[in-house]
């Protein structure tokens, strides 16, 4: 997707950490590169100059498109490879470069990807100054390589831990496991920005559980709030994989189904009917109320929204425990 595609969305980390590596990449090599064509040191400058032109142009692809996978790969290759380079040209006197190349690998790519490099790194450039320095200073070297090496992988290991749990966090209900509200609407206003581009139809199902407030009421709440947790496990079972499940609020609850309105309305009408012969609570038997609508031309994601709870108002209104949809002219 261009970046004109995607102004909606912020850059994610990895992004921003490769643009600001490339721009930090470009200030401060490119005057070493002009300095060392103006000393007579062409080979060096050649170095400095094809790194600042791989950044410059990986920095604008990733920018453009947001493909930050592959060009976060190439990206640390190419300032990896270039340290080694100059290593080879200039030999010690630019050994130190080694330790921020090793340290902006762990934060750029993931971390098999970043020891690898590392590792290869460690192995290129001890048998590049095997014969140049003594065994000792080559010992220095390796260990606090490895040192730099290992507290790079930790500390990227913790801040990758800490920003899986904090996402998990803002976009998962965390009574019932689902996609939360801040999920659903993300995931609707993506799938509305696309579906110009698609070839497929997508449609909406709000299902919402009949008579809820009658178990909190009766049975109590947490008979309530174990009903809800069963009644997502239940749903995920039904669910194709590319159907997402988000909690709206309360008992109601949101699919996205990628498919016309009468596929997802068939959909619907087997989760009613399945649920309405099940009891996932022993003794308590629940049905649910189904609104579809099917996402229309230059419709916006609040109209279509409105358009499915029309539907399952409707359903709701006609005597519940059943499917009401849209139609693609309302």
């Amino acid at each position: 997707m261009s970046r004109l595609g995607r102004e909606h969305k912020n850059l994610e980390p990895v992004e921003e950490f490769i643009l600001f590596q490339g721009l930090m990449g470009v200030l401060a090599i490119l005057p070493f590169a002009v300095w060392r064509f103006w000393s007579g040191n062409i080979e060096q400058g050649m170095v400095d100059l094809l790194i600042v032109v791989f950044m410059v142009v990986i920095g604008a692809y990733v920018f453009a498109t947001g493909r930050y996978r592959l060009a976060g790969i190439i990206f640390t290759m190419t300032y990896s490879l270039g340290m080694v380079l100059s290593v080879y040209v200039r030999g010690t006197e630019l050994l130190f470069w080694a330790y921020p190349v090793t340290l902006a690998c762990y934060f750029t790519v993931r971390l098999k990807e970043a020891t690898a490099i590392s590792l290869m790194c460690l192995a290129l450039v001890t048998w590049l100054i095997r014969d140049i320095v003594e065994p000792s200073e080559m010992l220095r070297f390796v260990v606090t390589y490895v040192l730099v090496a290992t507290f790079a992988f930790i500390f990227a290991r913790r801040v990758h831990h800490d920003r899986v749990r904090l996402s998990v966090a803002a976009t998962v209900d965390s009574l019932t496991g689902a996609g939360n509200r801040r999920a659903m609407d993300d995931e609707i206003e993506s799938v509305v920005s696309s579906f110009s581009r698609r070839s497929m139809p997508v449609s909406l199902v709000l299902f919402d559980i009949d008579h809820f407030k009658r178990i909190n009421d009766n049975h109590g709440h947490g008979v309530g709030d174990q009903f809800l947790q069963r009644f997502v496990e239940f749903m995920q079972v039904l669910l194709r994989r590319n159907e997402k499940l988000f909690r709206l609020g309360g008992e109601e609850f949101v699919v996205i189904v990628e498919g016309d309105v009468q596929e997802a309305q068939n959909l619907a009408d087997q989760i009613r009917h399945l649920l309405e012969k099940t009891r996932l609570i022993p003794g308590l038997s629940v049905t649910v109320s189904v609104g579809v609508a099917q996402l229309r031309e230059k419709e916006d994601s609040r109209d279509w929204m409105k358009r499915a709870d029309d539907a399952l108002y409707r359903a709701k209104h006609y005597g519940r425990n059943q499917v009401c949809s849209a139609t693609t002219t309302e």
